[in-house]
């Protein structure tokens, strides 16, 4: 099943992207066995000033650099490969390229040998410099062929990190194959976010269907009776019958407003909104609330539903006894985050995959966060929730 974009255009599916950019990649380390060497003595014979063959050399390494790993350089001249960074960044590309192609003659050797041995049979043994195929055939090829294989594509990556790390010391650099992981992910979250508005219909209308529908149908039938009444006193007590369930009800639906969406946290902030947590809550909580700034209403929101919302299945599922709920922002790798922790003393054994906590991940996903579960069997289980403050 293939998944349209935004454009109407299909994307292909995960596996097959990821296929095309390790050979990508296995192609471009191949081609560095090549092309560094070349931009190496180019920029050798620069020093005596013969500059053409470099200038060609290095829109060749511009080119396979940005065909094979997807890099977009700031400086798309390639003025920052000059004088020694060229000889250093050519003798790299050439001694990768030379690893590689001694991982692919590897490769060549385990599937060729194992492919000849299988049709020939017993009586043909082929022997390398350091490898020897025999029987079974079919299970070297299996076996090693495929691990061979992988291990060629993990190096690959191996050599475009290194590559691209060098390169950012001299210019800024991007990958567009980091992009497409992006545009794939936010794909998958976006779908996330459109089954969780869904769930969450679906929850409110069994709210409203299995509680304020029935106690509205509950006091139209005590009015009624209270109508029809002969008696003064028992249509009275009819009439009292009623203003109690009317007061049940306007607490009722204030409880399922306040789940759909409180308007504490609009008006007085997620502090507010997590106190409200804390002291309607049957399991005791215990907030460790440690924010120095405002936060992004988008954020906040965020922070709240998946607190209420761990609260509750401890409530539910957990036989808990406390809930110790802490929200501090912290630091990492250059990003400023939002952290919500909620641990409980309960059972454990929390499902990751479950609907509960596949609804709070999906929500946390949607501002390019992340939720971790840690619930081995007999508790303690925590729930992590980092959010983005950006």
């Amino acid at each position: 099943m293939r998944l349209p974009d935004l454009s109407g255009h299909q994307l292909p599916r995960e596996p097959l992207r990821l296929a095309r950019r390790s050979l990508r990649h296995v192609a471009g380390a191949l081609l560095g066995l090549l092309v560094g060497p070349l931009l190496v003595l180019t920029a050798l014979l620069q020093l005596v000033r013969w500059r053409g063959p470099f200038r060609r050399v290095r829109r060749w390494e511009l080119a396979r650099l940005g065909w094979a790993y997807r890099l977009q350089l700031e400086d798309a001249t390639g003025g920052f490969l000059g004088g020694r960074r060229s000889l250093l960044h050519g003798a790299l590309a050439g001694m990768l390229g030379y690893v590689m192609g001694d991982l692919l003659m590897l490769v060549a050797a385990v599937v060729l040998g194992s492919l000849v041995q299988s049709l020939y049979g017993s009586a043909v043994i082929i022997e390398f410099d350091l490898w020897a195929i025999s029987r079974p055939a079919p299970a070297v090829l299996l076996i090693f062929g495929t691990s061979s294989l992988l291990a060629a594509a993990l190096y690959a990556e191996f050599v475009v990190w290194l590559q691209t790390t060098l390169l950012r010391r001299w210019t800024s650099v991007m990958r567009a194959d980091a992009m497409d992981s992006r545009i794939s992910r936010l794909l998958t979250t976006r779908r996330g976010v459109v089954v969780a508005i869904d769930d969450e219909r679906r929850r409110i209308e069994r709210d409203l269907h299995d509680g304020v529908q029935q106690n509205v149908v509950s006091l139209s039938v005590t009015l009624a009776r209270a109508r029809r009444a002969g008696d003064p006193e028992r249509s009275a007590a009819l009439l009292d019958q009623a203003h109690t369930q009317s007061q049940a009800l306007i607490e009722e639906v204030r409880q399922v407003a306040w789940r759909i969406y409180p308007t504490a946290l609009d008006e007085h902030g997620l502090a507010s909104a997590l106190d409200g947590v804390a002291e309607t809550s049957p399991v005791p909580v215990h907030l460790d609330l440690r924010l120095e700034d405002e936060l992004p209403q988008a954020v906040e929101s965020a922070a709240y539903f998946v607190a209420r919302e761990a609260v509750t299945n401890v409530v539910k599922h957990a036989g808990a006894s406390r809930v110790d709920l802490t929200l501090v922002t912290i630091e990492e790798a250059g990003r400023e985050l939002l952290r919500l922790t909620v641990t409980d003393d309960g059972i454990g054994g929390a499902d990751p995959e479950g609907g509960g906590l596949q609804g709070l991940a999906r929500r946390v996903a949607a501002l390019d966060g992340s939720v971790s579960v840690d619930s081995p069997l007999g508790g303690p289980t925590t729930i992590t929730a980092e959010i983005p403050r950006d």
